[in-house]
């Protein structure tokens, strides 16, 4: 005779609700709507650029030399008004494509997830490893922090603290949610698995950049690997949307320090 349920000796009936796994898209397909999205991010670059520039020939017609045109590519409030622009744009394109995605929600796709404090102590140290790692790599290289890009685009910005809000906030917030998010989650699963996920959002984040010297590239790339493996660790995105903000921030002081002559 079977006892019944809540005598002694009954083992209780433990209701399990499932964990909630949303639906990624496969391998192919990430790697099919992320060229579309970066396509789009460029589309939406190249306007407000082809827009500033035009502004630019309408109120100075004398920049129509090809050495002052192409001095506009780091001017400030251009960067300024193309990173906000093709952000939102490419942000809105990423949460498009989830949403697509029934059954995936944003923040379990992406990953959002609330860092403990641990983790934000462990993310601290990672970022003075890699300051420690750039200081060592400037010694070797004999190269400066800061590239005549962001020097450029400081002198140029009519309002700074514009280029601030979109170097720190907006360029961190897109590249980290498509690189390290989107693709990210995407490509993990694939057969490249992690460490193939790792190398390619490195190297794709790193072509983004090709502005830069070769010193900025190099060093963008390192960081990519950086990111990549916390992202891996940590399974939170805010982790490197956190270290790329940090990062940002402290290349915009040492640029505003090397311009007023308080480092070299």
């Amino acid at each position: 005779m079977q006892p019944e349920i809540g005598q002694p000796g009954t083992i209780p009936l433990i209701s399990e609700t499932p964990q909630r796994v949303p639906r990624l898209w496969g391998g192919w397909a990430t790697i099919g709507l992320g060229v579309a999205i970066m396509a789009i991010y460029i589309i939406v670059q190249s306007i407000v650029a082809v827009a500033f520039v035009i502004g630019e020939l309408v109120n100075n017609p004398e920049i129509i030399d090809p050495q002052a045109l192409l001095k506009l590519a780091s001017n400030g409030d251009l960067i300024s008004a193309a990173t906000l622009a093709s952000a939102i744009v490419g942000i809105g394109f990423i949460v498009l494509f989830i949403k697509i995605r029934r059954g995936a929600g944003l923040r379990d796709y992406l990953e959002i997830k609330r860092i403990s404090k641990k983790s934000v102590f462990i993310l601290l140290g990672v970022f003075i490893g890699l300051v420690v790692l750039s200081s060592g790599f400037d010694l070797v290289w004999q190269a400066p922090q800061n590239t005549m890009f962001m020097i450029d685009a400081y002198n140029t910005a009519t309002w700074p603290v514009l280029l601030w809000i979109a170097v720190i906030i907006f360029a961190p917030l897109f590249e980290e949610s498509f690189f390290r998010g989107f693709v990210f989650v995407g490509l993990r699963n694939s057969r490249i698995g992690a460490a193939g996920t790792i190398a390619v959002t490195s190297l794709s984040w790193t072509l983004l950049h090709i502005q830069y010297d070769i010193y900025g590239m190099v060093t963008i790339l390192i960081l990519g690997i950086a990111f990549g493996i916390v992202r891996y660790k940590v399974r939170s995105l805010w982790s490197t949307i956190f270290l790329h903000a940090l990062w940002n921030t402290i290349a915009m002081v040492g640029t505003v320090l090397y311009i007023n002559g308080i480092i070299q």
